[in-house]
């Protein structure tokens, strides 16, 4: 699919055929994830004091789920029993097995309740695998069940529609299954599909980005909006959900347009392109990494100086990137572990 791609536009491959600017934007996201997690848990500033923090959120999360979808999306395969098989032999390990194993460990850490952690619907901010595997069952069983693209892909898209309402109010579950199920975070759900529609129409999506008018109408309506949103009388969700589909289309445009800065050849593009090779790896482990509740340092809630904190914070991030990584590779030493806790596939042995 990615050799199809590359062969209708200017898309550079990496050696093993992925997309480059797409693992550079995956790994733009992996820094996010965790700059905000810092700027929360170290000096709490996110929600207590003006931040930039507040509009990476509008696009952070809509953006990586935007990216699984893309990847995931395999045109010409059929969701048939077997590939359902497959699929989830390859993906339940790396996306329930090992993240439970490491979940379980940070709450013994931690010293937190199993069943309240269990039962809390950001699992410690575990959420985020155990979600995915619920959204590739969603996504696995549509496609069985209708086997027309284009139908499955507007079942899909309703679907998503419904999920962004907070149906956890709705729903006939108790308080224990919606939180064990992370119900509420099923509304990225939405934005998985549209990475699934966006590869699937690849062409027709670099059509529009190279229009002279949607990039134009996406940034004024971003910045306009954000600066005068109190004064908007529409619904909050009507304006967080476009608020999320422009910000993550200049940031997809961003990346496609400056493909050539993000690609092997400079050190930026093999900096982000290996962070985004490594995001489950880094996003497993860096919760034991980051300092919690430094409560003496108050100066960026009672004296918000945004640009600086942001400086400071991204500087914290790219230290526990790098600790990240190194755990990371030294656990990779083993291919036992590498394939169990990472998904890593069994090095070949030369005969």
């Amino acid at each position: 699919m990615n050799d199809s791609i590359a062969k209708n536009s200017n898309i550079k491959l990496s050696a093993s055929g992925r997309i480059e600017y797409i693992d550079a934007m995956r790994g733009f996201t992996m820094i996010l994830v965790v700059l905000q997690h810092v700027a929360s848990f170290c000096w709490h500033v996110f929600g207590n004091a003006p931040s930039v923090h507040e509009y990476l959120i509008q696009f952070r999360m809509p953006m990586f789920f935007f990216i699984s979808g893309f990847v995931l999306f395999k045109a010409g395969v059929t969701w048939d029993v077997q590939q359902i098989i497959r699929f989830f032999r390859k993906k339940i390990p790396v996306q329930l097995l090992s993240p439970f194993l490491f979940f379980f460990l940070y709450l013994f850490v931690t010293k937190q309740p199993l069943i309240e952690g269990i039962s809390d619907p950001a699992k410690s901010g575990y959420w985020f695998t155990f979600v995915l595997l619920e959204y590739f069952i969603f996504y696995a069983v549509v496609r069985f069940f209708v086997r027309k693209t284009w139908a499955s892909s507007i079942i899909l898209l309703v679907l998503g529609l419904i999920f962004y309402l907070p149906i956890q109010n709705v729903l006939p579950f108790s308080s224990f299954t919606m939180g064990t199920l992370s119900v509420v975070e099923w509304k990225y759900f939405l934005f998985f599909v549209l990475g699934t529609i966006v590869k699937e129409h690849f062409s027709r999506t670099e059509a529009l980005l190279d229009s002279k008018w949607l990039l134009a109408i996406c940034i004024l309506y971003y910045f306009i909006v954000n600066a005068f949103r109190n004064l908007i009388p529409v619904n909050e969700l009507v304006i967080n959900l476009t608020l999320s589909l422009t910000g993550l289309t200049i940031v997809f445009a961003f990346f496609r347009k400056n493909q050539s800065l993000f690609s092997q050849q400079t050190v930026l593009g093999h900096s982000l392109q290996y962070i985004g090779r490594r995001t489950l790896d880094i996003y497993l482990i860096h919760y034991f990494l980051i300092p919690r509740n430094l409560d003496f340092v108050t100066v960026f809630v009672d004296h918000p100086m945004p640009i600086i904190e942001a400086t400071v914070s991204l500087l914290v991030t790219l230290i526990i990137i790098a600790g990240c990584l190194l755990i990371s590779n030294i656990l990779r030493l083993s291919p036992f572990l590498a394939h169990w806790l990472f998904g890593a596939k069994y090095p070949k042995i030369a005969q």
